[in-house]
């Protein structure tokens, strides 16, 4: 200790204490997310463009079962999934029935439009914007309710 302090923060640095009271400290870690039925190439792209976007791409799992099975285990903030793909959207309830405090996004092929389900929505909110770009938001933003709540 320095001497100078007492109380319970004793020992800690000033900018961790204030009047004798510690504060707590949040890290801040990147989203995790889940890669879904997307095609092979897609989740490459996706994976590449997340990470350099600090994004954690925690896996990719293109069987529905197993995918759900992960998300229910990993518990990320979002799992992605081809909008294209007529099995997405059961596959989407399937995930939030396993996984509920995570987002579904549904990224189109065309990298023109997503639609992103937040934990408890009903529906999805659809983007029309440059997707990469947009993406990386939308995860941070979940990311980031999902740490505050």
């Amino acid at each position: 200790a320095c001497g100078r302090c007492s109380g319970p923060a004793a020992g800690r640095s000033e900018s961790a204490s204030r009047e004798g009271w510690s504060m707590p400290v949040h890290e801040v870690r990147p989203p995790r997310v889940l890669l879904g039925n997307l095609e092979p190439i897609v989740r490459l792209g996706m994976a590449t463009v997340l990470g350099e976007d600090d994004v954690d791409v925690i896996g990719a799992e293109a069987r529905p079962a197993a995918l759900v099975l992960l998300a229910g285990s990993l518990r990320p903030d979002a799992v992605v999934l081809d909008l294209g793909n007529a099995e997405s959207r059961m596959l989407g309830e399937s995930v939030r029935t396993a996984s509920p405090e995570t987002t579904v996004v549904y990224w189109a092929r065309d990298e023109e439009l997503m639609e992103v389900v937040a934990p408890g929505a009903a529906d999805p909110r659809r983007v029309f914007a440059p997707v990469p770009e947009e993406l990386s938001s939308a995860l941070k933003r979940s990311h980031l309710n999902r740490v505050e709540r």
